[in-house]
């Protein structure tokens, strides 16, 4: 029970720190008015739900994958995305 505990507050620590990041990333991109970083960031950013369910080893991938590609244009659907792959629907780790 510890260890689930643990692992959970260091996923929610590493999204925070991400997310941070990623604004950093983004503040910067606009301040600077680069329109040659400003893509690659958002490209990395509307990929986001993908690599989060997949690094999580989520049970739905292929759908979280297909309503991002489909609907994560309009930011309710990215918001979906992402919210869904942090849900607790994941693989079972082998037990030692």
């Amino acid at each position: 029970m510890l260890r689930t505990v643990a692992i959970s507050f260091v996923q929610a620590l590493a999204m925070v720190l991400g997310a941070e990041l990623l604004w950093l990333l983004i503040s910067y991109a606009v301040e600077k008015d680069s329109y040659e970083l400003a893509p690659l960031i958002l490209l990395v950013v509307y990929a986001l739900p993908i690599f989060v369910a997949s690094l999580r080893k989520h049970n739905a991938v292929l759908e979280i994958l297909l309503v991002n590609l489909w609907l994560g244009w309009t930011v309710i659907g990215w918001v979906v995305a992402l919210v869904w792959a942090c849900d607790w629907d994941v693989e079972k780790e082998p037990v030692e």
